[in-house]
């Protein structure tokens, strides 16, 4: 079955399961050629429904990202969506596959950095992400990344926003410096920071693995001796993790 049919074929079945609206033909039209205008209704069979100012969009579209962006259009003509789309990927894939392929493109973003830890899990196809990140630009562009991943069928964004004040800036930075400019120089990485220091109100959590528990224990002394009202330590040690990595891709 080739790919517009499959679409076709899954907005139809949706079809039969959706009650009936009143449509308020003139804003369905205005959401439809924003959709039309923006290439979304390219990526799969969407059909827009209105009553009053809330507006519906169901049928099936390609990649959780289409899924998004249509929404993202539809805002714009009104506030109250009730998004029914659904993703039919035109390739399968393993959770554990895209799992991988997630973590990947997370890696790969230019604004992920060393105060930022997102972790991710997907159960079923669809994506789960978690943890914070400094500055909402960091969330918008590792949700936008992820949502392109080809085969999720779903994506729940649970990234939380760190505080914003000059005490937590002040924490970072002689973190930072402790952990990465005087006593482990050797973990310094740019791309994959190993150790990510997350800072939000005055509360530091550890992320990331190191080689041995010699250095997840100094470095959690190294936090407590700062300022800081409580230290989590979440550090793993890299062989442990490459043992829950293997395991995890085997299932």
């Amino acid at each position: 079955m080739d790919r517009k049919r499959t679409l076709a074929v899954a907005a139809m079945l949706l079809a039969g399961a959706l009650p009936a609206l009143a449509d308020d033909s003139g804003l369905a039209q205005r959401i439809e050629k924003r959709l039309d205008k923006a290439g979304v209704t390219a990526q799969g069979d969407i059909r827009v429904t209105a009553q009053g100012e809330r507006a519906v969009l169901d049928g099936a579209v390609l990649t959780v990202q289409a899924q998004r962006e249509a929404e993202k259009v539809a805002r714009k003509e009104t506030k109250t969506i009730d998004n029914r789309l659904r993703v039919v990927p035109e390739q399968e894939r393993s959770d554990a596959q895209l799992l991988k392929a997630v973590q990947d493109t997370i890696l790969r973003s230019v604004h992920y950095g060393v105060f930022d830890s997102v972790g991710a899990a997907v159960q079923d196809g669809v994506l789960v992400l978690n943890g914070s990140v400094r500055r909402g630009y960091a969330r918008n562009e590792i949700v936008e990344r992820a949502s392109r991943v080809e085969g999720l069928r779903g994506l729940k964004d649970q990234i939380a926003l760190q505080s914003v004040s000059q005490f937590d800036d002040r924490l970072r930075r002689q973190l930072y410096v402790q952990i990465y400019g005087e006593r482990f120089t050797h973990f310094a990485n740019p791309a994959n920071p190993p150790v990510r220091i997350v800072v939000d109100r005055g509360r530091v959590t550890l992320t990331g693995s190191v080689p041995s528990n010699v250095d997840r224990v100094m470095i959690g002394h190294i936090a407590r001796d700062t300022m800081a009202f409580k230290v989590d330590n979440r550090l793993e040690i890299d062989s442990e993790r490459e043992k829950e990595q293997r395991s995890g891709s085997s299932d």
